[in-house]
């Protein structure tokens, strides 16, 4: 007896779970090894291999490192963390395996440029609920700041490596150009997989895919599988699984009784690529039920919109589906009306549901597209929802316009710059400058009426760029004709230097641009104020940087 007292006052700590209040401060997890992970918060340090992190903060975070070759598990048990310190709530490091075993219900919101669950390990992150009982399964909400994926890559940053499964129940929602699950703003998002019994929903603020890609970032190798149940929606221009605004959807596998709803907003695909994007190797197989619907792109030269499953939209051309349903045996593949929502798809679900008892409508194909049409609806809409079902009688749903640019305020900060009357060096250049822009919009013009849509579609690409050089100043004609080139659906790159630095902002298209919120008393508006409203292009961006 006292040999087995003395055994229990000498097991090491690792035998023990701990738990750890981050109301207490910032907490530490460092696995260097299978058996050894150390945890740390202030003056507390200890050997827990199986740390539970519960507590509500709005001013510490959680920073979970495993070494190559091992892998960090923390548990989170109703955690509620909400970053300001211009950090991520949950950021992992190292070269191993990261695991999040998921209690309760726990919600993560990220400052600006970062991701909600940041993932910067090199190795894979799971995110999981291996309770077993899908009833009282564990959730977390992930939000994004701006620029940042709700889970994966911050600014400017990959998403990759991610895996949900178990009965994980997860929401992910990515900041202004962040995918919901995936890359961050200019970020590709790859091998992500969703399997086991995960409910997921993600979506992107803006110009970032539900799943994969950020802005002008990619997304592959992305797996939904098991018996998972999945619902993306992608921000303008993006898929709902794929690419973002401008990236490519490649390696896209739906399989086994998974299911899926996935859309787009503004002329990307449903499953596919963002606009402009190409579309490759997309698969649905197995007992797969997807339910997809592109987006809408509205502008001066027509409605365009993106494939269900395919290819976006190319500003003057529909996107092409691109899709191999070859081993689809009993599952369905429905295509909806670009601009259909989510909720509307929700409710069609619900509606053949009940018609048929609950159980799934016979598959085992996919709605094709009809020649000369470009989409196929799906049968016996509900009323409540505005679906087409007859293309030739029916005007497509109009989908409101989309805005990549934050709202304008009526202030003048960082409008202060070359205020004063310009030099007559300056006057010209602005001329100059004008007429480029003038020069560019009328080649567009002249190149969609003749019928060369490969000219308009790679100007288009290819977007807007002007160099300032010094020339700081802009006068309100230049405004004006920045506010139609964003109009047309075109982004413009400027780069300019000022005090000796270089910079580069980038205005989306379709973005708000108020020219009398802009300009000065002078009628004057400074690049720095530019780049205040649409941020920074630059690997080492901050916010003081544009303040």
């Amino acid at each position: 007896m006292i040999m087995s007292a003395l055994m229990v006052l000498t097991m090491p700590l690792t035998a023990l779970a701990g738990e750890w209040d981050i109301a207490e401060g910032d907490i530490a997890v460092n696995r260097t090894s299978e058996t050894e992970q150390n945890v740390s918060q202030g003056s507390r340090s200890e050997n827990d291999t199986n740390p539970t992190i519960t507590g509500t903060s709005t001013e510490h975070t959680v920073t979970i490192h495993a070494e190559t070759g091992t892998t960090a598990t923390v548990t989170l048990d109703s955690v509620d963390i909400t970053s300001s310190s211009g950090n991520a709530p949950i950021s992992t490091q190292g070269g191993g395996n990261v695991t999040i075993e998921l209690d309760g219900d726990s919600k993560v919101q990220a400052d600006n440029l970062h991701a909600g669950i940041e993932k910067n390990n090199d190795g894979d992150l799971t995110i999981t609920d291996s309770s077993g009982s899908s009833e009282a399964a564990g959730s977390i909400e992930a939000k994004g700041g701006s620029h940042g994926a709700g889970i994966g890559g911050g600014f400017r940053r990959d998403g990759s490596d991610i895996t949900i499964n178990g009965n994980a129940q997860v929401t992910a929602s990515g900041g202004t150009r962040g995918a919901g699950i995936g890359g961050g703003d200019n970020g590709n998002g790859s091998d992500i997989t969703i399997g086991g019994h995960a409910r997921v929903t993600a979506s992107s603020g803006d110009e970032g895919a539900g799943i994969g890609g950020g802005f002008l970032g990619d997304g592959s190798n992305i797996t939904i599988n098991g018996n998972a149940k999945v619902t993306a929606s992608g921000g303008s221009h993006a898929a709902g699984i794929g690419g973002g605004g401008n990236g490519n959807g490649s390696d896209i596998t739906i399989q086994d009784n998974s299911s899926v709803i996935s859309t787009s907003s503004t002329g990307g695909a449903g499953i596919g690529s963002g606009i402009f994007g190409t579309a490759t190797n997309i698969t649905i197989r197995d007992n797969a039920n997807v339910h997809v619907a592109s987006g809408f792109l509205t502008g001066p030269y027509g409605d365009f919109y993106g494939a269900g499953i395919g290819n976006g939209a190319a500003v003057v051309a529909n996107g092409t589906e691109v899709v191999d349903d070859t081993n689809l045996t009993t599952g369905k593949i429905t295509i909806y009306d670009p601009g259909t929502s989510i909720d509307e798809i929700k409710a069609y679900i619900e509606q053949a549901q009940s018609q048929s008892g609950g159980q799934q409508t016979p598959g085992g194909s996919s709605q094709q597209v009809p020649s000369g049409s470009g989409q196929q609806n799906p049968p016996s809409a509900p009323t409540s929802t505005n679906i087409v079902v007859d293309n030739t009688e029916t005007a497509p749903p109009e989908v409101p316009s989309s805005h990549g640019g934050s709202s304008h305020s009526s202030d003048n900060n960082g409008g202060s710059v070359n205020t004063a009357t310009p030099t007559n060096e300056h006057a010209i250049f602005i001329t100059a400058l004008n007429n480029q822009i003038e020069g560019y919009l009328k080649q567009l013009s002249e190149a969609i009426k003749s019928g060369n849509t490969e000219k308009a579609n790679a100007m288009i690409k290819e977007g807007l760029k002007l160099n300032l050089g010094n020339y700081v100043g802009l006068n309100r004609r230049t405004i004006t004709l920045l506010e139609e080139v964003s109009k047309a659906g075109i982004a413009t790159t400027i780069d300019f230097t000022y005090k000796n630095i270089d910079y580069i902002t980038l205005i989306p298209a379709n973005a708000e641009i108020a020219p009398t919120s802009l300009l000065n008393k002078d009628g004057y508006c400074g690049a720095l104020k530019l780049m205040k409203e649409y941020g920074r292009i630059e690997e080492n961006y901050s916010p003081s940087d544009i303040g």
